[in-house]
């Protein structure tokens, strides 16, 4: 299988592809990144396996659904996942579903007014809140199992240091109303921020927002660190 020249499908946003973009980018591998608009959505929606982007399309026109699942197929294909080690590629896969959980901020407060959804997101990633305590089980994970500075499993680069570094973006980004732009701190969170330095000063992860245009606009969350 060959994934050069695929072409990856989602929104004009950060969101669930960018973890994807990112791997893809770090693999050296080259393909379209195709942003689709959303009033284009409800068209493409039913023509979709699951009724959800993002979808990758490879060359030969086979296409693969869903998130992380097409994470971890970038990641086989490009180093960035441990194929030899099953146990290793467990905690990967286990690291990945439970940052998957700091995507819960998207339901708290549903439904209150916008003040005391604000109000409600803000206690969440709080000390003591859940969101917060979620964060803090990953830094405990990254401190159990990084086996140097600035990965979460091993001692290299995976697809997990990404999906922790893309999720993070997301949930400091502004999205998600009430959450403030610190709220995965280095102060609180060193191991996460060390894996956050880690992938935003790769070379390919640098080049690919540097070179990103200037019409697609990524929020300060997923910018360099000082």
């Amino acid at each position: 299988m060959a994934l050069e020249n695929c072409k990856l499908t989602y929104f004009p946003l950060s969101g669930r592809g960018e973890a994807i973009r990112l791997a893809l980018s770090i693999g050296g591998i080259t393909f379209t990144d195709e942003r689709i608009q959303f009033a284009q959505w409800s068209a493409l929606k039913p023509t979709t396996t699951w009724g959800s982007l993002p979808i990758l399309t490879l060359s030969t026109g086979e296409k693969v659904a869903q998130q992380r699942a097409v994470l971890r197929l970038v990641g086989k294909q490009t180093g960035l996942y441990p194929t030899e080690n099953h146990f290793q590629a467990a905690l990967v896969d286990s690291f990945i579903d439970a940052c998957e959980d700091i995507g819960t901020i998207n339901i708290i407060g549903q439904g209150l007014p916008q003040e005391e959804k604000e109000a409600a997101r803000a206690k969440a990633v709080a000390e003591g809140g859940p969101v917060f305590n979620i964060l803090k089980k990953i830094e405990a994970f990254i401190d159990e199992h990084c086996g140097s500075e600035g990965y979460a499993v091993g001692g290299t680069l995976t697809i997990a240091d990404v999906f922790l570094f893309t999720g993070c973006g997301a949930l400091e980004s502004g999205f998600f109303d009430g959450v403030p732009p610190d709220a995965v701190g280095a102060s609180d969170f060193p191991k996460i921020t060390a894996v956050r330095k880690a992938v935003r000063s790769h070379p390919a992860v640098t080049k690919w927002y540097n070179e990103l245009d200037d019409s697609i606009k990524i929020p300060a969350s997923y910018g360099p660190f000082v």
